[in-house]
């Protein structure tokens, strides 16, 4: 009869004590452990949405620069293939004023190195930090071979600034 006594009246009973005893810290400790998981998820997700919109506009800007001209490949292109893609640029560089400066500046030369193997947007992203001669030699060397209007575009805009800031 005691056993049965215990294990209906007073076993209930002890639960209630302990659970009102227990239940705010173990409320507590999975309100923390939630909101922890909680914060990692929002600093996750907003690391993913930060990377997709670099990502997209890195895609969206490479599309912008090229013109939806294919890149001329690393090992360097056929003779062919080079040729034509310098008629192309000669074609374009006539439509643009100034195009007729003289000899091209070899690539060597230039302030950014490997141009020939970066894509416009690469290049209009190291063109801020050129001086006007530096800006001017990029000019001429891009219309004499690709005349990406990405580059010349953004070269004309920083020759304006400095023409207006000097």
């Amino acid at each position: 009869m005691e056993q049965v006594l215990d294990t209906a009246f007073y076993a209930p009973i002890g639960a209630i004590v302990i659970a009102s005893e227990q239940v705010p810290a173990l409320v507590e400790r999975g309100r923390a452990l939630l909101e922890s998981r909680v914060v990692v998820a929002r600093m996750v997700g907003r690391m993913a949405v930060a990377t997709a919109r670099r990502r997209v506009s890195d895609v969206v800007a490479s599309n912008r620069s090229s013109d939806h001209e294919p890149e001329t490949p690393r090992e360097g292109p056929e003779p062919r293939v080079a040729r034509a893609v310098t008629l192309d640029a000669e074609r374009r560089a006539e439509r643009v004023p100034g195009a007729d400066l003289g000899p091209r500046p070899e690539v060597e030369s230039l302030a950014i190195p490997g141009y020939d193997s970066l894509a416009a947007s690469q290049v209009v992203q190291r063109l801020a930090g050129l001086t006007a001669g530096e800006l001017e030699s990029v000019r001429r060397y891009e219309l004499s071979t690709r005349g990406r209007r990405t580059i010349l575009g953004r070269v004309a805009q920083l020759q304006g600034d400095a023409d207006a800031a000097g």
